[in-house]
């Protein structure tokens, strides 16, 4: 069983390749788009950071742990999660983080794969969306000239899992 750093790491990573891949089916990082190219990071820029115009970046927040039962050794590990897009214009920021919100609220469970194994990649397990915690919104706080169009949308993934320890 996958535990600890690893399993977090799968997590992420398993998530942002899920968003990645659907924008991608969109459309989204095709050449020859009214726009200026999406770039991706992973993760959130400093502010002192030059960052390109229609820069998608992932991030992770801490996580918790809760008690399945009582008396239980398993364990539900809930984590939060952040798209932020830094656009070009606010059509365009609506647009990008109003497909991650909507690929979020359709797709209430995403696999995890082993990305340490070979390809094909097997799936460990599956997270769940908290559907209720999928948000999206413009933040006002921007100090640079490339956070003037900001979107960000934020998720909780709950992973049902055992506690071997």
């Amino acid at each position: 069983m996958v535990q600890g750093g690893l399993r977090t790491r799968l997590t992420i990573e398993s998530v942002t390749k899920a968003i990645e891949a659907y924008l991608d089916g969109e459309g989204w990082f095709d050449i020859g788009r009214e726009h200026l190219p999406v770039t991706l990071l992973d993760e959130f820029p400093g502010d002192n950071d030059e960052v390109a115009l229609n820069t998608l970046a992932f991030s992770a927040d801490g996580g918790s742990g809760v008690s399945a039962e009582m008396g239980s050794l398993a364990e539900n590990h809930f984590m939060s999660l952040f798209v932020d897009f830094f656009a070009e214009n606010d059509a365009l920021g609506r647009h990008l983080i109003g497909d991650v919100y909507y690929f979020l609220k359709t797709n209430p469970a995403l696999p995890v794969y082993d990305y340490t194994d070979t390809t094909p990649f097997p799936i460990l397990f599956h997270v769940h969306v908290e559907e209720e915690d999928v948000d999206w919104r413009k933040p006002s706080r921007a100090v640079s000239a490339w956070q003037k169009h900001w979107f960000t949308c934020s998720f909780t993934i709950e992973d049902e899992r055992a506690n071997d320890g």
